[in-house]
């Protein structure tokens, strides 16, 4: 059996920019994308904590401080909204058992303030 587990969560990520042309993607600060273990083009699912809305793209590095979202006008984000950051991994469920997620929490200037591990072991 594949299980689709959370691999890493990052949140209170403010968005600095918004952007409309191509491509459309996520650029993230490099410690951003290093704390939570993500590597360029990999899908991300970005979700607004102001509107409620999710959308998946993906992410490439960007400038210290950076959290730029390109998209559509459909998505709804504006820069100033505070978002959450989520990536999945597909596991057998063999390894499920000792998965680990990593949570980053960021601070309003999108600075690292935490780092934690969350387990599928209740």
């Amino acid at each position: 059996m594949i299980r689709n587990l959370v691999r890493s969560v990052i949140h209170n990520a403010t968005v600095t920019n918004i952007a409309h042309q191509w491509p459309v993607a996520l650029r993230l600060d490099p410690a951003i994308m290093r704390a939570a273990e993500l590597v360029p083009l990999e899908i991300v699912e970005i979700m607004s904590l102001s509107t409620v809305t999710r959308f998946r793209t993906y992410v490439q590095p960007g400038d210290p401080g950076e959290v730029t979202v390109f998209t559509t006008h459909e998505h709804h984000v504006s820069a100033g909204d505070v978002v959450s950051i989520l990536t999945y991994s597909q596991l057998h469920a063999g390894q499920s058992l000792d998965h680990r997620a990593k949570l980053v929490t960021l601070d309003p200037g999108n600075h690292v303030i935490a780092i934690a591990d969350a387990t599928t072991q209740f």
